[in-house]
C-alpha cells in the first residue's frame, strides 16, 4: 500500500505544486494586463459615446436666439427614458440653477469624471436595478449655461466582473489539473521507488540476482534504476570473484599445508638425523615463501586495482621497455629451447602515460606465461604497432593455446587451467595483467594464432611521437 504522505513528499508532487504556483502566477498577470487593457477600451468606447450624445445636443441649440429653450427641451426628453439606459442629463444656466434634466445638481469640474451613484440627487423614482456603481461623466458649457452628460459604467464593471471569474477559474482549474497529474506522477514514481527498494533489500539478504525493473522511458529514475543494476552486476562479480578466490586460496594453502605436516610428522615419528632435519626444515621454509608470494601477488593486486599509483604516471616509451625484455627473458627461452623475439627497432617512437615498472611487470608476465606453459621449441614474438586509437602490443606463440572457453577465465585470481594445483605456481601471473592493464585503460584479449596463442594489449589515448 502507497503512503499518501510519502506520495505528497515525492519530487513529482513537489513541482506539480510549484508548476501550479508558477501558472497561477502567469494566469494574474495575463488577466491584470488584459483587466487593465479591455478596462481602458471600454471607457475609450463610454467616453466617445458621451462626446457624441453631448455633440449631438448642442447642435440643436444653434444660433437661434431661442435655442436655449430647444436644448432643455431635448434634454428633458432625453432625461425621461434615461433610466433604463442609466443616463444623466443636467442642463444649468450660468449661475448654476437646474433648468432640466434627471439630476437636481452637481457640481461643475472639467475633463472627464466618475461620480458614485450616491453622490447624486436623481429628480423622480429609480426602481430598476443599477449594473453600474458610478456615473462618467463631463461638463460641457453652452449659450446661456452648461451642460452635463453622463452614462453608467455598467459595461465596464461587467466585463470586469467576467474577467475575474475567469481568472478564478483558471487558477482554480490550473491548481486541480496540477495536484492531479502530481499526485498521479507521484503514484506512479512511488512505485517504481519501492520497486527499487524491494530489490535493494532483497539483494541486501543474500538474492543478487535479482534487479530493477526497467521501462521504455528512459526519464530519470529509469537511468537511476540501470545505474544501480550496472551496480549490482558489478556487486555480483565482485562476490563470485571473492568466492573463487577464497576456494583457491583454501586449495592452494592446503596441500602446501599437507606436504609441511607430513613432513614435520616424519622427523617427529622418525630417527634422529640433523641433516634430515635441516632439509624438511628448508622445503617448509620453501612452501612458506610461496604462501608469503601467493599473498603478496593478492595484495599487490589489490593495490593495482584501487587507481592510487595512477597519480605517479608519466610518459614511457614502449619500444625501449619492450628491447630491454631481453636482457631479463632471452636466457630464460634458450633454457627451454624458444625462439624469443622481440621488437629491436621503430621508426616512431611509441609514447603511453603509464607506470614503467608495472608495464614491465605486465609484458615479463605475458612472455613469461607463453615460455613456462608452451613445450620447447615454441616460437614466441613480440610485436608492437598501433592504429588511430592507440598503440597495440602482441604477444604470439605457437604452442598448445588456451580454449576458447577458458579465456575469460585465466585473468580470475588464483584460476588455473590445471585443476589438480600439483605444478608450481599462484595463478595469479594473468591477473596481475588484467589489473595492470585496467589501471592504464588498456584492454587485454586473447585468441588464437592457428596454433598458438595471441595476447594482445591495446592502449587507448596514447601519443606517438618522432
Amino acid at each position: 500500500m502507497i503512503s499518501r504522505a510519502r506520495i505528497t513528499r515525492r519530487t513529482a508532487f513537489r513541482l506539480a505544486g510549484l508548476v501550479a504556483g508558477i501558472i497561477t502566477l502567469i494566469n494574474v498577470l495575463i488577466f491584470a494586463i488584459l483587466y487593465f487593457v479591455i478596462s481602458q477600451q471600454l471607457s475609450s468606447h463610454l467616453k466617445a459615446h458621451i462626446n457624441e450624445v453631448r455633440k449631438t445636443l448642442i447642435d440643436v441649440q444653434g444660433e437661434e436666439s431661442d435655442g436655449f429653450q430647444e436644448l432643455s427641451a431635448m434634454v428633458a426628453r432625453h432625461a425621461l427614458v434615461a433610466q433604463s439606459d442609466e443616463d444623466i442629463y443636467l442642463l444649468t444656466d450660468e449661475a448654476g440653477k437646474y433648468i432640466s434634466g434627471n439630476v437636481h445638481s452637481l457640481e461643475r469640474f472639467s475633463g472627464f469624471r466618475a461620480i458614485p451613484w450616491k453622490d447624486l440627487k436623481l429628480v423622480g423614482r429609480w426602481a430598476s436595478p443599477r449594473a453600474s456603481d458610478a456615473v462618467i461623466g463631463t461638463w460641457t458649457p453652452v449659450k446661456g449655461g452648461f451642460l452635463f452628460v453622463g452614462d453608467g459604467n455598467g459595461d465596464i464593471k461587467d466585463a470586469q466582473r467576467l474577467l475575474l471569474t475567469g481568472l478564478l477559474w483558471g487558477i482554480c482549474l490550473s491548481i486541480v489539473c496540477a495536484l492531479i497529474g502530481g499526485y498521479l506522477l507521484g503514484v506512479k514514481a512511488q512505485r517504481r521507488v519501492a520497486e527499487m527498494e524491494r530489490v535493494l533489500d532483497a539483494v541486501a539478504s543474500g538474492e543478487l540476482h535479482l534487479r530493477v525493473p526497467r521501462n521504455s522511458l528512459s526519464d530519470d529514475i529509469d537511468h537511476v534504476a540501470a545505474l544501480i543494476n550496472a551496480m549490482l552486476d558489478r556487486l555480483e562479480r565482485l562476490i563470485d570473484n571473492l568466492k573463487q578466490v577464497s576456494v583457491d586460496v583454501a586449495h592452494d594453502l592446503r596441500t602446501p599445508i599437507s606436504r609441511m605436516r607430513q613432513k614435520l610428522e616424519t622427523v617427529r615419528s622418525g630417527p634422529d638425523n640433523l641433516t634430515l632435519y635441516k632439509d624438511i626444515v628448508d622445503d617448509s621454509l620453501d612452501e612458506i615463501d610461496n604462501i608469503a608470494d601467493t599473498f603478496d601477488a593478492l595484495l599487490r593486486i589489490s593495490e593495482i586495482e584501487t587507481g592510487a599509483r595512477k597519480m605517479k604516471f608519466v610518459e614511457v616509451e614502449l619500444n625501449s621497455l619492450l628491447a630491454n625484455l631481453g636482457d631479463a627473458l632471452e636466457a630464460v627461452a634458450e633454457e627451454r629451447q624458444h625462439t624469443l623475439r622481440l621488437p629491436n627497432g621503430c621508426a616512431d617512437r611509441v609514447m603511453v602515460l603509464g607506470d614503467r615498472r608495472l608495464l614491465n611487470q605486465l609484458f615479463i608476465n605475458l612472455i613469461e606465461n607463453a615460455i613456462v606453459h608452451c613445450p620447447n621449441g615454441t616460437d614466441i614474438d613480440v610485436e608492437l604497432g598501433g592504429d588511430l586509437q592507440g598503440p597495440i602490443i602482441r604477444v604470439k606463440d605457437t604452442g598448445p593455446g588456451i580454449p576458447p572457453e577458458e579465456r575469460e577465465k585465466v585473468f580470475r585470481r588464483l584460476y588455473r587451467l590445471e585443476k589438480s594445483r600439483t605444478t608450481r605456481g599462484s595463478g595469479l601471473g594473468l591477473s596481475l595483467v588484467a589489473a595492470i592493464a585496467a589501471l592504464h585503460d588498456a584492454t587485454i584479449t586473447l585468441a588464437d594464432n592457428h596454433p598458438g596463442l595471441v595476447a594482445e594489449v591495446r592502449f587507448c589515448g596514447a601519443s606517438t611521437s618522432d
